[in-house]
């Protein structure tokens, strides 16, 4: 692993392929944090990652193919800086995955066409909901639900051009996998879609996508909302609504999501609203968030409901590093037999580079 970063690191110095650029951004602090499930908590107490931004890196680049037209690459690697472990950081808080660039690996084309590209990448709804978040999908946000997919591998992606600040994003892909003879196909199919207006201090976008995994014409998906699952599903499917303004002396960012869990003969939904506010003042600026969660499905007795909130400030050192602290309760539902909450409190430092 060491050889293959300094490589990727001289590549970035060295390389012939035009405009390349090393880039990334790192998040570390001492958090306390207790997990409730149904009056059991557990402490997660030390030095961790993921309290203000997702830390990661990549390597970007591109080269002029003459006539407007450029080729272009991204790879990108989750860091959980806490401890050095690489890969799916947020997700599994520091344990490494599978894929090295488990954020982003894409090669495509862009021109006045728009840009297509293929390989691994965040989904459009996973963006939109990410762009509406004040506390950047860290893991103190009221935000736990970001729609059917994040990071998707095998697809394909085109964006449209920019007109007059409305661009339509797709994501696609039909990994088929069927031995003949089954009974049923083996694949995963993944559509997804955005339409994103953004012009001067607005930006509102809405989004719809779609998984369905099948294993030998079987449902093969799961979701888990809460500390509800839901196997043998046919199909995931996520809607999300999503805005922002900048009013100048503040700035408000919200959004609504919704993802749906399907099998033949059961379904589990998740809704969340969220808005957040940031109120800047010199090198200070303000954070709050409020957010609202309800489960829904069938053979759950009742809904499962309940209700977020995370404060912080962050403190510019320089353009681009800070000192933050945070502090909020989010992942909160009760009912249907259960009580569930996870609270949390940060202090470190973030930067970019």
């Amino acid at each position: 692993m060491k050889k293959t970063l300094i490589a990727l690191a001289a590549l970035a110095a060295t390389a012939s392929f035009a405009q390349v650029s090393v880039y990334g951004r790192l998040d570390a602090g001492y958090a306390m944090t207790t997990n409730t499930v149904n009056g059991v908590d557990t402490k997660a107490n030390g030095v961790q990652s993921h309290n203000s931004v997702s830390s990661m890196w990549g390597l970007k680049g591109s080269e002029d193919l003459g006539g407007g037209m450029k080729a272009n690459f991204v790879l990108e690697q989750d860091v959980y800086t806490a401890n050095g472990e690489v890969g799916q950081s947020g997700a599994k808080g520091g344990a490494t995955g599978v894929a090295m660039f488990d954020r982003t690996s894409l090669i495509g084309l862009s021109g006045g066409f728009g840009s297509v590209s293929f390989g691994r990448d965040y989904v459009p709804t996973f963006k939109l909901v990410g762009a509406t978040d004040v506390n950047s999908l860290s893991r103190l946000s009221t935000i736990q639900n970001t729609g059917a997919n994040s990071t998707v591998p095998s697809l394909v992606f085109y964006s449209t051009p920019d007109f007059g600040g409305f661009k339509l994003n797709i994501a696609y892909g039909n990994q088929d996998s069927t031995v003949s003879g089954t009974a049923g196909d083996t694949s995963t199919k993944t559509t997804n879609v955005t339409a994103v207006y953004a012009n001067g201090p607005l930006m509102v976008g809405v989004g719809t996508g779609s998984q369905e995994v099948k294993a030998a014409g079987a449902g093969n998906g799961t979701v888990t909302f809460g500390n509800v699952t839901l196997a043998g599903l046919t199909k995931v499917t996520g809607n999300v609504l999503g805005a922002s303004y900048d009013f100048g002396k503040f700035a408000l960012k919200g959004n609504m999501v919704s993802t749906k869990g399907e099998t033949a003969a059961a379904d589990l939904k998740f809704d969340e609203l969220n808005i957040g506010a940031t109120v800047p003042f010199g090198k200070v600026t303000l954070i709050a968030q409020l957010g609202t969660n309800k489960v829904s499905g069938t053979g759950l007795v009742e809904d499962m409901t309940g209700s977020d909130v995370v404060i912080g400030v962050d403190y510019a050192l320089s353009a681009k590093t800070a000192l933050f602290a945070k502090t909020g309760t989010y992942g909160k539902m009760s009912g249907a037999g259960n009580d569930l909450k996870s609270t949390s409190t940060a202090i470190g430092i973030k930067t970019s580079f």
